[in-house]
């Protein structure tokens, strides 16, 4: 699990480019996007920039808030790796952020890192 600075994360008045740094600095193909209290607002992943590109947005002034995913996917700390790897091919999503009871993030995988540590 990828926790502290290796952790993909920005602040919810952050612009959609400089999300896209963060994405490409730590290599998940996703950042977290959290309030100024540390807790989970929402997801910005490699899929919802495909999505956005056609609609044209100034990518330098808008903010990540209005084309970031909400209700992400999530789980807590307690979770299995199998258990992740299930839900994740339920939900055909390639990651998950790790929160615990208050929404407060801890940490990020994909499936590389469960491939990598020989759960799949």
């Amino acid at each position: 699990m990828h926790r502290g600075e290796l952790l993909p994360q920005v602040g919810i008045d952050a612009t959609i480019s400089q999300a896209l740094l963060e994405v490409s600095r730590k290599g998940l193909g996703m950042t977290a996007i959290v309030d100024a209290a540390g807790q989970l607002a929402g997801l910005f992943t490699d899929g919802d920039l495909r999505r956005i590109l056609d609609l044209q947005v100034d990518i330098h002034h808008t903010p990540i808030a209005k084309v970031m995913t909400t209700n992400c996917v999530t789980v807590g700390p307690e979770m299995m790796a199998a258990e992740a790897v299930k839900l994740m091919e339920t939900r055909k999503i390639n990651g998950l952020l790790v929160v615990d009871e208050d929404k407060r993030l801890l940490g990020a995988f994909n499936m590389h890192d469960l491939l990598k540590a020989g759960v799949i």
